[in-house]
């Protein structure tokens, strides 16, 4: 890797982690500074592109015959370019992760937080009011979005556009940078020792970005047990069914019937589901793939929750690989596997299931491959060590 794009939430500590990574590396930072170069590309005063400056395109402004907006982009783009073709740089924000997607031992790192988090640490940060950091948090919030889908599209923020997308409210910014230095410069040293404390990893999945020797690798590396096929097995035990019976419902919505009935093979799945998550968490040293982990187990101690996400082309890819399907079935199974999984999460817990905010990490397994496993190890062990 020799470029690292640092897409953030306002107040989430991008800037921060940018700088970290900048100067541990000794690598050039580039913030507010690509607008002077895009500027330079255009040929135009850096107070005509300032205004664009992640900012929302007013509808006059799209209209005009030559709209500077334009100029802003490909000036962005041209200079983006430029210094990712010399490398050894980090950029900061302005949709860099979409302007050198495609470019070779680029990294793109996102940092977001619940508001209420970022709030505070702004108020406490800058010496605010909460409503002043409030106010300041729902302005830039709000201004970086319509920039972000005006320029790049509805998707433009989603997990899947990123290498690593962390939850700073739940992730030191040390760790991250601790880690992604170490996967760039020796990933096979190992991670620090993960203490001594409980250990726990819930693993979430999108169909498609992580195969099956995920969770058993990682596991090895780490010295845990790995349980996913064998949590249903363990399930049917306990409500005295067959595993066929149990997985019509493993993972999948329940119809309004199911919720609303007492006694329901469905609330006694949630039941035995939650019992039985919590003894094996209690045990220690285990990952759980799936069926709500992050949820059921969210405030465990020694907890961490990293769900696995990939890019649609690498996940219809994989389907068709390992499940000898053609493209059409592939992606239908993907669109329908996703939307129970989705409702599943909706109905038995309330949340978005895609949201990062629901785990510490969110890692790309089909941009980052094999260092999947070793970015998940590092940050994982980093986490525990601190416990």
């Amino acid at each position: 890797m020799n470029v690292i794009t640092v897409s953030r939430e306002y107040g989430a500590g991008g800037g921060e982690a940018a700088r970290q990574l900048a100067e541990a590396l000794g690598w050039e930072l580039l913030d507010r500074e690509l607008l002077h170069r895009a500027a330079a590309v255009e040929q135009v005063p850096d107070a005509d592109l300032e205004r664009f400056d992640e900012q929302a395109v007013r509808l006059s402004d799209r209209v005009r015959r030559h709209p500077l907006h334009e100029k802003y982009l490909h000036g962005l783009t041209e200079a983006a370019q430029q210094v990712a073709a010399r490398g050894n740089v980090v950029l900061v924000g302005r949709g860099m992760w979409q302007l050198l997607g495609e470019t070779p031992d680029a990294f793109h790192l996102r940092l977001v937080a619940p508001r209420d988090w970022r709030v505070a640490r702004m108020a406490q940060r800058e010496g605010w009011s909460r409503e002043q950091a409030l106010a300041r948090c729902v302005e830039v919030d709000r201004t970086r979005t319509r920039f972000a889908r005006y320029f790049f599209g509805p998707d433009a923020t989603r997990p899947h556009q990123f290498d690593l997308v962390v939850n700073a409210s739940r992730v030191r910014i040390d760790d991250v940078v601790a880690s992604l230095l170490q996967l760039f410069r020796d990933p096979e040293a190992g991670p620090e020792s993960p203490g001594d404390g409980p250990r726990l990893m819930t693993l979430s999945r999108e169909l498609g970005a992580g195969d099956t020797g995920f969770a058993p690798t990682l596991a090895s590396r780490l010295g845990m047990w790995a349980y996913d096929r064998e949590l249903l097995e363990q399930q049917a035990l306990r409500l005295s069914v067959s595993e066929k019976e149990l997985e019509k419902i493993d993972e999948q919505p329940a119809g309004l019937f199911q919720r609303l009935l007492p006694g329901s093979l469905y609330h006694r799945y949630l039941s035995a589901l939650q019992q039985l998550m919590k003894e094996l968490a209690g045990r220690g040293n285990v990952i759980l793939v799936g069926r709500g982990g992050s949820r059921i187990l969210r405030d465990q101690p020694g907890a961490f929750h990293v769900r696995l996400t990939s890019t649609p082309e690498v996940r219809v890819r994989r389907v068709m690989e390992h499940r000898w399907l053609r493209e059409g079935p592939a992606r239908q199974l993907i669109e329908e596997t996703d939307t129970q999984r989705q409702r599943f999460f909706e109905n038995a817990f309330g949340v978005d299931w895609s949201d990062p905010l629901e785990y510490h990490i969110t890692v790309n397994s089909g941009r980052l491959g094999p260092s999947a496993v070793d970015l998940v190890t590092l940050l994982a062990a980093r986490h525990w060590s601190r416990q």
